[in-house]
């Protein structure tokens, strides 16, 4: 809800980032400040070291994608767009010194470039006097990718839950057709308020949508990350020889449930082993086939076709 209190919620956590500083985003995902018709959820991740707020079932589904990938290294979610000139989102990280980065151009430039009226709210100045305030828009996520050999880069990726959704506001709800045209109509303006937004700067925005990934995929990367980062307090050679174990077992077709099983009666914590199963997939220490639904009390298919590699078009830095 646009307001003078999540105007200053929002400036508070993000105006001032500088990396360095541990990532803040600017709506948390909590009843109090999610938008009502959200299906709010946190995800820890071990590979940032923080939680994730997401604010949508998409944007969970996304976002362990882009945590799959080797070559991202930060995701900001829930992003402030710039009412005014910014610099760009990687000025100051230290993959990205001696880069010439084009700054951002301001949502209120990308606006009136666009034909569209910005969002505002009425705020109370120092001095008592009441006076309008650009209001900024929030992105979805915000990856930062690094490959080997080459300058590290951003991507915007707008998260809808149907491909049709980026096409009308309030997609689901009976109006006239009056109404119908105008919502197409901001949903239109929106959409190219923020591909104008970061194209200032050289980042591409990704439209993506439940329609775009395979529902098998979706179900193995919530399943694998969902043990990604328990902590395992087994010996660590111990672990060794079963992940060995396991490897054994992947390439003759045996069903990695009966190594958890021996080493659980040998060992106790049978609950470790199997976490370390699915350990060594996110790891990709066994490279299974994501495209069919991991069951580990059956043989684990060898992967055809690497996940990420199959999602290229996502991850490019510039469209395919």
């Amino acid at each position: 809800m646009i307001s003078e209190k999540t105007l200053k919620r929002i400036k508070d956590r993000q105006g001032n980032f500088r990396w360095g500083d541990e990532y803040v985003p600017a709506i948390f995902a909590v009843p109090s400040e999610a938008p009502k018709t959200s299906r709010i959820c946190r995800l820890n991740s071990r590979k940032l070291g923080r939680t994730l707020h997401l604010l949508s079932i998409p944007e969970r589904v996304f976002t362990q994608l882009a945590l799959f990938n080797p070559a991202v290294f930060e995701i900001h979610e829930q992003k402030m767009l710039h009412p005014l000139p910014h610099v760009h989102p990687l000025h100051g990280h230290p993959l990205a010194l001696g880069l010439n980065l084009s700054p951002l151009i301001g949502t209120l430039a990308a606006a009136q470039e666009i034909g569209m009226d910005h969002a505002k709210v009425v705020i109370e100045t120092s001095n008592g006097e009441r006076q309008w305030s650009a209001y900024p828009y929030l992105g979805d996520l915000l990856i930062y990718l690094s490959e080997p050999g080459a300058s590290p880069y951003a991507l915007n990726w707008n998260i809808k839950l149907s491909k049709f959704d980026f096409m009308e506001k309030r997609r689901s709800k009976l109006k006239s057709l009056e109404a119908r045209r105008k919502d197409r109509e901001r949903a239109e303006l929106r959409l190219h308020l923020e591909e104008t937004y970061y194209a200032s700067a050289g980042i591409r925005t990704v439209n993506l949508s439940l329609d775009d990934i395979d529902p098998i995929v979706v179900a193995n990367l919530d399943q694998i990350f969902g043990l990604h980062d328990r902590p395992l307090s087994l010996d660590s050679q111990l672990l060794e020889d079963f992940s060995h174990q396991l490897q054994e077992d992947f390439e003759i077709g045996r069903p990695p449930a009966l190594a958890a099983i021996a080493y659980g009666n040998k060992w106790g914590h049978r609950d470790q082993f199997i976490a370390r199963i699915y350990q060594d997939i996110w790891n990709r220490a066994l490279p299974v086939d994501l495209f069919q639904y991991i069951q580990i009390d059956q043989p684990l298919g060898q992967a055809r076709c690497e996940v990420i590699d199959h999602y290229r078009d996502f991850f490019s830095e510039a469209a395919l």
